[in-house]
């Protein structure tokens, strides 16, 4: 995406979804792939850690990293305090100066550990025999002895290494580590003083500089991992190059793991995933035999990728690919399972969880480590489309993180590690499931789990409804979920029994919650109060509210009569089925089968298919004592690009093309002049590029003029202005040769810009923007407006895409040149100065909209 979603208004689609599952005293489940969970539907599948949030030390600040060394969990971060597990801020608390270690199976603080280290701990990493930890980050002494920023410990005796004291020059925020060798990221330039581009080597056995030393420029180095053999070393971050390319080598990598690193070997997956630059990272490397696995974040141009990606050590090509929106931070894999810890908030792609409006982040999850499908296409505005790739599966574990304040972001978990016994997280997170736990909390296997947590939805939330049919009752509830199983057991509990008078299994996730029946037959006349008991493999449960039915024996229940008509335009059709009927009763539950795999509910329905063609879309009705019936239509959908009403244009770039613009998403085909080769679209922008000083590129859509018109475009230069400026165009209304515009101009002066509005060549008013200091590949907004004729009002603004849009107009005026009061079409222009250096030059627009004026 573009820009930043804290401030990029986004199209959500809305996504319902109902099931049914109907049953007479026996077990049914819902369709779909089994996965993972603490007790797996299918035995074979990986088992997960329980959701049990157990009592863990903890700090008052945040935890960066951490790593398992036996019953040791040693933990980075910055903080300057531990606390017991249960014990409010400020009570209880003994001092620890961004190093800590806490005993993996009870949780609490290792008191024999404590070194004072005086600035933020990054990144840690043990030996692989496990005698030796090492410390990266921001310190500059430990215990009052001069550390720069790197350093060792002894695990048996808590010691510090003297013998180990190489130095970096600025924060090391990575490290990865064999029996002979430590290899460092981070952003210096010089280790041990000893030029070195965000990455090199030590020797383990002394700290002696060693020749390894790829160049990672543009930015820094977060992540870094040996493959198993001990042969590469993977390398992510957010550099734009690594030693001299970007191809592999933008924000990730591969080289070898011992001589110069000078050499870039194969990694396919860079080519996909292409985190960069000052809006783009990958965050974290970590492998196992199987594979590595990158984690990334996406805040605008430059990158593309939020989720977490698997690797083959073989070639880089990717394995595995779960592109969840939201930023991820951290994984740990372990189990045959992928921990993460981010903040994700829509992961329908791989058939998880869709956006919610307001935005719900759900900051730990799980996913197979293999891959069980494929990405979907991506529906979300501002996101690229991964679809194709091989995708894992979404896990049942769904831990509840409430975010904490320390750093300002509102964020969770930054860390996840493990063992074959626990998965521990860390950040700056203040309670997980509900109840107070900072910064750092385990979750362990079922084998050694208290596996009480159960079923979340219980009394009037979880109300069954009874619909009485001649002698039967005919029970409906919505399935209860859980945090960590997805099949649950539901008895069926009747006054006057002395037990269940049946049971029925489904599968549910908090998303996905299908509509359970049940039939109570051969009842005597009577009134009967009926509850559900929600039941988890573990013995948790949960106790609905009751519902009272009384028996008649009267008439059969007469069947309703299912109708409903459908409208189609583009690719969306909505479905209003409220002309059903019931002659002995009333509709109680509508329910959609599209055609193509999906469903929803509800009387009326709205459902965007993923390509063109005929469908046969299916209503079922049930009527209030149980009694169903089915009508089914055709369907046909086209790829139509008729814009919603008021829009003249738009374009989200969301398409590959090589030469040239191709066709807007709304508004017709792009008209382009200058260099055919100096247009493309990827990674979700249109992109002009001059590739000479003095060259002008300019696009426009010639089939959709108006004479009132607002259009808004989000910007971003790719590389400094240095010579002669560089002027950016977003034309309102095209006539002829001739148009109003807004322009930005980006001189040589460092991070000044100016916004202009212009008839042509000629400017009416000009204002440097407040507040705006430029740097390569930050997004702006721009937005211009023409209204009426004779004479045209002409209004510009522009702000930081980073920020919220002005509530007024920056420029305001009229002008009445005769030859432009008539209508116009919308444009995007680029051109640099004759006396520029540095070409190519490249901008890229996102997000365009050009909308009526009333």
């Amino acid at each position: 995406m573009m820009v930043s979603p804290r401030s990029r208004a986004t199209w959500r689609r809305a996504v319902a979804v109902a099931l049914t599952v109907a049953t007479v005293g026996a077990a049914s489940v819902l369709a779909g792939p089994a996965v993972a969970d603490t007790s797996p539907v299918i035995p074979a599948e990986p088992i997960s850690v329980s959701s049990d949030a157990l009592p863990t030390v903890q700090i008052n600040g945040v935890v960066w990293t951490q790593v398992v060394v036996g019953n040791t969990v040693y933990v980075g971060g910055q903080f300057s305090s531990a606390r017991p597990a249960g014990s409010p801020a400020g009570t209880n608390e003994v001092p620890r100066s961004n190093l800590l270690a806490y005993d993996i199976t009870t949780g609490e603080l290792i008191a024999g550990f404590a070194p004072v280290v005086n600035g933020e701990v990054r990144t840690l990493v043990a030996s692989p025999d496990g005698t030796r930890l090492y410390v990266g980050g921001a310190f500059t002494a430990i215990n009052g002895i001069n550390q720069y920023r790197i350093a060792a410990f002894d695990t048996t005796t808590g010691a510090l290494s003297s013998a180990f004291r190489p130095s970096a020059n600025f924060t090391v925020t990575a490290l990865a580590a064999s029996a002979t060798t430590v290899w460092i990221g981070g952003g210096f330039t010089a280790l041990s003083g000893v030029t070195r581009q965000a990455a090199g080597a030590v020797s383990a056995a002394n700290g002696a500089l060693l020749e390894w030393s790829p160049a990672a420029t543009g930015g820094k180095v977060f992540g870094l991992v040996v493959s198993p053999d001990g042969q590469k070393v993977a390398l992510g971050g957010n550099f734009t190059a690594l030693n001299g390319t970007s191809s592999p080598g933008y924000g990730m990598g591969m080289v070898a793991a011992s001589g110069n690193g000078k050499t870039n070997l194969e990694f396919k997956a860079n080519t996909v995933v292409r985190n960069a630059g000052s809006k783009g990272s990958i965050t974290s490397l970590t492998g196992d035999s199987s594979g590595v696995y990158a984690t990334g974040y996406d805040l605008g141009a430059g990158a593309n990728f939020e989720g977490m990606v698997k690797a083959s050590w073989a070639d880089g090509s990717i394995l595995s690919m779960e592109d969840c929106h939201g930023d991820t931070y951290s994984s740990f894999a372990g189990g045959g399972l992928a921990y993460v810890a981010g903040h994700p908030h829509s992961c329908d792609n791989v058939g998880g969880f869709p956006e919610t409006s307001p935005r719900t982040h759900h900051r730990a999850l799980a996913f197979t480590a293999s891959a069980t499908g494929r990405i979907s296409t991506n529906r979300q505005a501002g996101y690229p489309n991964f679809a194709g790739n091989p995708a894992p599966s979404l896990v049942n574990w769904f831990p509840d993180f409430e975010a904490g304040t320390f750093t300002g972001t509102s964020q969770g978990p930054w860390s996840v590690a493990g063992d074959t016994r626990y998965v521990v997280y860390g950040g700056e997170f203040v309670r997980v499931n509900g109840r107070n736990q900072q910064g750092l909390v385990r979750f362990a296997y079922p084998s050694s789990a208290p596996n009480d947590d159960g079923p979340r939805v219980s009394g009037a939330d979880f109300t069954p409804t009874a619909a009485v049919n001649g002698a039967a009752v005919t029970l409906s509830f919505p399935a209860n979920w859980d945090r960590d199983n997805e099949s649950l057991t539901y008895e069926i509990l009747r006054s006057g029994s002395g037990s269940a008078v049946g049971q029925v299994a489904a599968r549910s996730r908090f998303w996905l919650r299908p509509t359970v029946t049940y039939v109570d037959s051969g009842l005597a006349n009577g009134t009967y109060s009926y509850t559900v008991r929600a039941v988890d493999p573990f013995g948790n449960t949960a106790i609905s509210a009751p519902v009272v039915a009384t028996v008649t024996n009267g008439a059969v229940n007469a069947l309703p009569i299912a109708t409903f008509t459908t409208i189609a335009a583009d690719l969306t059709a909505t479905f209003d089925g409220r002309g059903s009927s019931d002659t002995d009763g009333s509709i109680a539950a509508w329910a959609w089968d599209y055609g193509d795999g999906t469903s929803g509910a509800g009387a009326t329905s709205s459902h965007q298919y993923a390509a063109a063609g005929t469908y046969t879309a299916t209503l079922a009705v049930t009527d209030d004592r149980g009694g169903t019936s089915t009508a089914s239509k055709t369907v046909t959908v086209t790829a139509g690009t008729t814009p919603p009403a008021g829009v003249i244009a738009s374009d989200d770039f969301e398409r590959t093309v090589t030469s040239g613009w191709g066709t807007a998403s709304a508004g017709g085909t792009w008209t382009t002049s200058g260099t055919a080769s100096g247009f493309s679209v990827t990674a979700g922008t249109g992109r002009m590029t001059a590739t000479s000083p003095g060259q002008t590129l300019a696009a426009k859509l010639g089939s959709v003029p108006s004479s009132s018109a607002d259009v808004a475009v989000t910007t971003a230069l790719q590389e400094p202005v240095a010579g002669g400026s560089a002027y950016v165009v977003v034309g309102v209304r095209q006539v002829g040769a001739n148009e109003y515009r807004a322009r930005l101009v980006f001189s040589p002066t460092p991070g000044a810009v100016v916004l202009q509005l212009q008839r042509g060549s000629t400017t009416l008013q000009a204002i440097t923007l407040p507040g705006v200091t430029y740097i390569p590949g930050e997004s702006i907004s721009v937005r211009v407006r023409a209204t009426g004729t004779s004479p045209t009002t002409l209004q510009a603004r522009a702000w930081s895409a980073a920020q919220p849009e002005p509530s007024s107009w920056m420029l305001t005026t009229t002008d009445a040149t005769a030859e432009m009061q008539a209508a116009g079409v919308p444009s995007l222009g680029f051109y640099i100065g004759a006396a520029s250096t540095g070409v190519p030059r490249t901008v890229v627009f996102d997000s365009l909209r050009a909308t009526t004026v009333p």
